[in-house]
């Protein structure tokens, strides 16, 4: 068995970007009736810090038969689902595959490794694959224990709850909205911060002009440029220096 794992998970920010990237670019797709057909991570490319589609060599008109994503981002029908397609097939390229690929590419990225990639589900390693597959099928999933809202997202993307990949897209963008949302406030939080802060400077800076002020009038800047320092309590022999012409 082949484990394939990421060694340190990336910011949670970064992830919810990066799984709004992936839906946003199959919903477009599907907007002009297309299915990528081949959703996995060897077809997905990092560009500085998004995520970009690659590899349309599977990509089809929504409705064709789904023949090439294997386990674990491609699912064989189970006898439940002949709207889908024929029982022991991979079924009809549209919103149920996509959406199943994407749940299984957020599982990776937010867990580390793909499903069910983190144990030997067999004693003989080489049964781990078809084991996974019957798993699989039989919508028998890895206990779901990350972030909620993600993985509520995963698990709706497993069980074919969104109509269409475009709804779906709309729930990862909810994901920006609530990081900007943060950002937003604490940025207000800052502001408040600063006004505070600007009123007490203002406050400060009121009260020492008026304490100096005070003491001009008491005949501080007199008595400084008198030469008798003494006379205000300066007594420091560094104070004293004398000109030599």
């Amino acid at each position: 068995m082949v484990v394939t794992s990421i060694a340190k998970l990336e910011p949670l920010p970064l992830r919810k970007e990066w799984m709004n990237d992936l839906a946003q670019a199959v919903a477009f797709l599907e907007s002009v009736d297309l299915a990528h057909g081949d959703l996995r991570p060897e077809n997905v490319l990092l560009d500085r810090n998004r995520l970009k589609l690659s590899d349309f060599d599977c990509t089809a008109k929504v409705g064709t038969n789904y023949e090439a994503c294997m386990a674990p981002y491609g699912r064989i029908l189970n006898k439940n689902e002949p709207d889908q397609g024929e029982c022991g097939t991979f079924g009809f390229l549209g919103p149920r595959t996509e959406q199943f690929s994407l749940g299984s590419l957020f599982y990776f990225m937010n867990y580390g490794f793909e499903v069910y990639g983190d144990r030997c589900l067999t004693e003989d390693p080489y049964d781990h694959g078809p084991k996974v597959v019957d798993l699989l099928q039989n919508l028998e999933f890895p206990e779901l224990n990350g972030n909620p809202v993600i993985d509520n997202i995963i698990d709706k993307c497993w069980h074919n709850k969104y109509v269409t990949v475009s709804e779906l897209a709309a729930c990862t963008k909810t994901l920006l909205r609530e990081r900007t949302d943060a950002v937003e406030s604490q940025e207000n939080g800052k502001q408040e911060v600063n006004g505070t802060d600007q009123n007490c400077v203002e406050e400060t800076s009121f009260s020492e002009r008026e304490f100096c002020q005070d003491l001009e009038r008491r005949g501080l800047l007199h008595t400084l440029s008198s030469g008798e320092p003494e006379k205000i309590g300066f007594t420091f022999d560094w104070y004293r220096h004398s000109l030599q012409g």
